[in-house]
């Protein structure tokens, strides 16, 4: 009987050491994931992703950012010294760049109370950890200052994930202050074309003004408009259109007494299909209140170039405006790393393994992913191909419905190793933070949403990595592509959106 058991004992260690080396075979993806999962952060994207490309899974061209390529230069250096150290080193290093990042799109010598905004605004923004301006918000309260009694219209051009919503939030609400001794009530009018961005800019303005005598208002049935006090009212262009036909009579007196109308994500409201409602709304207060409101107009991709630009657009209806743009408005992004994936072939199971083989290797690296697809079709497809490779992997387009799509956003902004495959639905004004990883699944339909997409991460002055499917018989990719080779501004090609559309579904057909 115990020699039985014995042998028995035996053959299950010999079966385990069988299983155990072959399991690598057998499962080749699980060891990557484990051998990552564990791995020490001094390792850099650089020898990550060089050992990607010699396990001949796949190629990637590089474009790291000027951060990254320090980055690397300071680990290699830390390298060198006591193995001991290396881990302190490594993240001093990640610390101080951090810092010099912060430079970039904030004003590190600047306060909002060296910017004379009232008190009680500073005290709310100073709860929610929010002391520095970004410049942005710098540039628009130095004008404010300086121009207080003889405003113009004002356009702002700046990069994602600066601050642009709350640098003309902050302003609304030190203005609202600032004039409370004031007999009439201030009127704000503040368009965003979509539910979800109505409600995240309605949220900000709810956190900021929970001490301030203003109402708050995005046209919902239960919620009647109160002329009685400061009103701020936060809808779509067609949504407050739709209530002005219900309410004439309420809708004529606010807009009388109008004195900010804030139209966010420009580029979209003045061209088609909402470039409509938007000017019958300014045909509507101009017959109204003709010299009394200033617009306030943002935008992170604001051509100038060409007769049909959207910036050409915009001066038809705002006149006598100042331009207030940063430095960066444009410009290829300093601390996005951006990936070109060569494949062999181009198809949804190779992209998908990709993916897979990338996430593994950046285990350490990665908070939050995006994957974006063009189409809900795809969305579902990516998403089912992915799930049973990773637990927190959600979906998100316009197909699920408005209470959940809360639901997966907000589990989504409050966790980290998540994955969000999505559509273009999200693509705009979103601020999510802490999200390190972006893959295109889908080429962009154009280079603005591009620009849009790539937003969604290197939020402030965190570093992000991009990743994009490197086929060259896509004529907007190799137009991306040839963008950062050759480091040129995206507007260089934002004025030929129209006829790059053209010669890419012109080259559909003859392909």
């Amino acid at each position: 009987m115990c020699f039985a058991l014995f042998f028995f004992f035996i053959l299950v260690l010999t079966n385990c050491y069988n299983i155990s080396k072959n399991s690598n075979v057998l499962f080749p993806c699980l060891k990557r994931i484990s051998q990552y999962k564990t791995c020490s952060f001094v390792q850099t994207k650089h020898s990550i992703l060089n050992k990607l490309q010699k396990d001949s899974i796949l190629s990637i061209e590089h474009f790291f950012s000027s951060e990254e390529v320090k980055n690397n230069n300071n680990n290699n250096n830390s390298s060198n010294n006591n193995n001991n150290n290396s881990n302190n080193n490594n993240n001093n290093n990640n610390n101080n760049n951090n810092n010099n990042n912060s430079n970039y799109f904030f004003k590190n010598d600047q306060t909002f109370s060296k910017l004379l905004v009232h008190k009680l605004l500073v005290k709310e923004l100073k709860k929610n950890n929010i002391i520095i301006p970004s410049i942005i918000q710098y540039d628009l309260l130095d004008y404010y200052n300086k121009n207080s009694e003889n405003l113009k219209n004002i356009i702002i051009g700046a990069e994602n994930g600066i601050g642009k919503t709350l640098s003309y939030i902050i302003f609304i609400i030190n203005y609202i202050l600032k004039k409370k001794s004031e007999t009439q009530n201030i009127f704000v009018l503040i368009f965003q074309y979509n539910n979800l961005l109505s409600k995240q800019c309605y949220d900000i303005l709810k956190l900021f003004s929970k001490n301030i005598k203003v109402k708050l208002n995005n046209l919902s049935k239960q919620d009647p408009i109160d002329l009685n006090s400061n009103l701020i009212i936060i809808a779509s262009p067609i949504k407050f259109l739709n209530y002005i036909k219900k309410n004439p009579e309420i809708a004529e007196q606010f807009l009388q007494q109008l004195k900010f109308l804030i139209i966010d994500e420009a580029d979209v409201m003045f061209d088609k299909p909402y470039i409509k409602s938007v000017k019958q709304i300014y045909e509507t207060i101009n017959k109204l209140n003709k010299n009394n409101f200033k617009s306030i107009i943002t935008s992170s991709t604001l051509c100038k170039k060409g007769n049909k630009s959207i910036y050409n657009n915009i001066t038809k209806y705002i006149t006598n405006a100042i331009f207030i743009k940063t430095n960066h408005f444009h410009n290829i992004h300093p601390f996005i790393n951006y990936h070109f994936i060569n494949l062999l072939s181009y198809n949804v199971n190779t992209k998908i393994d990709a993916i897979k083989n990338i996430i593994a290797k950046e285990t350490c690296n990665i908070k939050k992913v995006f994957i974006f697809c063009n189409t809900i079709k795809s969305c579902i497809t990516v998403f089912n191909l992915l799930k049973a490779s990773f637990n927190n992997i959600f979906i998100f387009n316009a197909s699920v419905k408005k209470e959940d799509q809360l639901i997966i956003l907000n589990y989504f902004k409050n966790s980290d190793q998540t994955i969000l495959v999505t559509t273009d639905i999200i693509h705009r004004g979103l601020d999510i933070k802490g999200a390190t990883h972006l893959f295109h699944f889908d080429t962009p339909t154009n280079v603005v949403v591009y620009t849009h997409r790539n937003g969604r991460i290197s939020r402030g002055s965190s570093i992000g990595d991009i990743y994009m499917f490197n086929d060259q018989t896509e004529l907007i990719t190799k137009k991306i592509f040839d963008l950062h080779k050759n480091n040129e501004q995206f507007e260089d090609i934002m004025s030929k959106k129209r006829s790059l559309r053209k010669n890419y579904k012109k080259g559909l057909k003859t392909g």
